[in-house]
């Protein structure tokens, strides 16, 4: 049996079992004041004291816009009631309805006036003239016979000539709004606070609330004199729509006059075109006035018109949009291609169908010439493709010539070393051998004081000696071409190195009359680099400087300098000798080459130092630059990196 809610009997058993659900929720009620809870089946709940959400609530509003006047005050504090009960209905509703699995909307509507009754809002008595569905239809009338709002202003003494329960009207078209999908609003057309018998309501769809209202109370005279200042709460008045649909209508007509597509909005059955734009007369070629009395068949009869029509408006009603192609065809007899898109359109409050033409005539030629070119494009790529099988083909077979070709030249770069060290090996021993007894012969001569000729004699192991250089420095290049050159490295001093390259060098300057300017500051300490490499480095250096500057200053300078990867040794070589053009700088590191192939006849010279000492610096990750001018001398800079570890040695 219902207890907390009066509803017609169709519908009591829904209402009974909610009214048994939802009192069981509230059987279970813990309150903590110590924690200031207050528990509903596991919720939190507050307790408000009414007065001060109504009668209170108006009175301090009121006193805060009393330089707005009484109205407008009065409607601020309804508007803000409203909004918030409304907020409120929603969000209760969605957690009831999850917690009670409710997905029915008159099973999920049954547990609001269950739930409003238990919470202390008010009882609700639904009339049987109610019709409550899913849609814009929605029609709700019901009282609330003990109502929180218009107790507590009877109970506050308080007469007033507007209905005050403003929170009830919207915390219940906020539940119903969740329950049924569908917007809803509630406007309260009698109350008790103003000496009404009743607290009565009307809820319906905020665009028919005001008819279903007027419709009410036409049948119901009596009631006339005591339905005054009721209110439809937020922006849902006649006049607001109004107001809002005359703006809009105003927007669109402006949009739909500029428009660059043409726009023709065409009646929803008979496919007769109601309104159209000016893009739309000039792609036809026709007034306007004559537009309006086409069917849309007419205009594009080329594509099937009638068919066409029927198919956009079948598409729009159930998909809300509809795109396709077309041919229309222009007064003058002119066909052209149009992009057709159609949707639904309101016009004074009737749906229409709004078609949208863009004539796409020179796109389309121009993606039929694109697909032309395509297909040329296609046929030359094929026959590129076979050409460039052929191509791969002699390519694969010199390929493998160029296979053997390398093979070829392996093993003839095997024979050239192994011929060299062989080479080399037989001539180093004879070689030797006249240094020896050059040297051997010049010793007796003065010992025995014999007259032979010392010039000859040193002449004679002068040029032993130089052979016997160049065929170290031809071997080293060998080494280097067939990749068989090691690094050794070893910790040593950089003093003593120093000291070893001057020694060797001194009696080269001092033949050329040169002097020798050494610039480097002790203590330059230990570096892990081969040894061997850096001295030669540095000494053939020395020996180009020395060797192509006369009564000049040939200088070395020797020093440890922070660069972008670390510490690094650098050792630099400058002279005032004869220079070298700088467009001519690059062939010097070249094998066999000088700067000026006259420079090998005139200073001697085979062109190897400099190709060898890059080498060198390269393996140890070094690098050597060079700077000259004719006439203005050279300047030679070695750059190496302090520390070479063994495994970048074996690299």
């Amino acid at each position: 049996m219902l207890k907390t809610v009066r509803v017609p009997p169709e519908l009591e058993p829904l209402f009974e079992q909610a009214q048994e659900d939802v009192g069981r929720f509230f059987a279970e009620r813990r309150d903590v004041p110590d924690k200031a809870t207050i528990e509903v089946f596991g919720q939190r709940y507050m307790l408000v004291r009414a007065r001060a959400m109504s009668v209170e609530f108006f009175e301090m509003v009121q006193r805060l816009y009393r330089d707005k006047g009484q109205d407008e005050a009065l409607g601020v504090a309804r508007s803000l009631l409203f909004d918030i009960a409304h907020a409120m209905g929603l969000a209760d509703a969605n957690d009831l309805a999850d917690r009670m699995q409710l997905q029915d909307p008159i099973a999920r509507l049954s547990a609001g006036p269950i739930h409003f009754s238990h919470s202390g809002w008010a009882f609700v008595d639904i009339s049987p003239e109610s019709r409550p569905v899913p849609n814009e239809s929605f029609y709700l009338i019901y009282d609330h016979p003990y109502s929180f709002e218009s107790d507590s202003w009877i109970d506050a003494g308080k007469r007033t000539d507007f209905p005050v329960c403003v929170m009830n009207a919207g915390y219940s078209s906020g539940w119903c709004e969740a329950s049924f999908g569908v917007p809803l609003v509630a406007s309260e057309i009698l109350c008790r606070a103003k000496g009404d018998e009743h607290c009565r309501f009307i809820m319906a769809h905020p665009s028919r609330i005001e008819g279903y209202i007027h419709d009410y109370l036409h049948g119901r005279p009596h009631l006339a004199g005591h339905v005054t200042r009721y209110e439809i709460p937020g922006f849902f008045s006649r006049k607001q729509q109004e107001d809002e649909l005359r703006s809009r209508e105003e927007q669109y007509r402006g949009i739909f006059e500029a428009g660059t597509n043409a726009l023709l909005i065409l009646d929803d059955h008979t496919g007769v075109v109601v309104e159209a734009n000016p893009a739309a007369s000039q792609l036809f070629r026709c007034s306007r006035a004559d537009l309006g009395r086409c069917r849309f068949a007419e205009l594009l009869e080329a594509s099937g018109g009638a068919d066409l029509f029927a198919r956009m408006r079948a598409a729009v009603h159930e998909l809300g949009y509809f795109l396709s192609e077309g041919i229309a065809t222009a007064r003058d007899g002119e066909t052209f291609v149009v992009e057709l898109r159609g949707a639904r359109f309101r016009l004074q409050n009737r749906d229409h169908l709004l078609a949208v033409l863009t004539d796409i005539t020179e796109q389309k030629r121009a993606q039929l010439a694109l697909r032309k070119a395509h297909d040329e494009l296609e046929q030359r790529v094929r026959e590129r493709t076979a050409e460039l099988e052929r191509l791969n083909q002699q390519l694969h077979l010199l390929n493998g010539q160029l296979v053997s070709a390398r093979d070829s030249a392996i093993d003839a770069s095997k024979a050239k070393s192994a011929f060299l060290a062989n080479m080399s090996h037989e001539l180093r021993t004879p070689l030797n051998a006249i240094i020896g007894y050059s040297e051997l012969l010049e010793d007796e001569s003065v010992e025995d004081g014999r007259r032979l000729d010392l010039g000859d004699l040193g002449k004679i192991r002068g040029a032993a000696r130089h052979l016997l250089d160049l065929i170290n420095d031809i071997l080293d290049v060998s080494k280097i071409e067939a990749g068989k050159m090691e690094l050794f490295v070893e910790d040593f001093a950089v003093d003593e190195l120093v000291q070893e390259v001057v020694a060797t060098i001194e009696p080269l300057a001092h033949k050329n009359a040169n002097r020798l300017d050494i610039v480097a500051r002790p203590g330059l300490g230990l570096v892990s680099l081969d040894r061997t490499k850096v001295k030669q480095i540095a000494i053939n250096l020395l020996s180009n400087a020395c060797k192509f500057t006369h009564r000049g200053v040939v200088g070395l300078r020797v020093s440890r300098e922070l660069g972008a990867h670390g510490e690094q040794l650098v050792i630099a070589v400058q002279d005032t000798g004869i220079g070298i053009d700088p467009a001519r700088l690059e062939e010097l590191f070249q094998p066999f080459r000088q700067a000026d192939e006259s420079t090998t006849r005139k200073y001697g010279g085979t062109g190897l130092g400099l190709s060898i000492s890059r080498h060198y610096a390269e393996m140890m990750h070094g690098r050597i630059e060079a700077r000259s001018s004719p006439g203005l001398g050279s300047t030679f800079t070695v750059t190496l990196p302090i520390a070479l570890s063994r495994v970048e040695a074996a690299e």
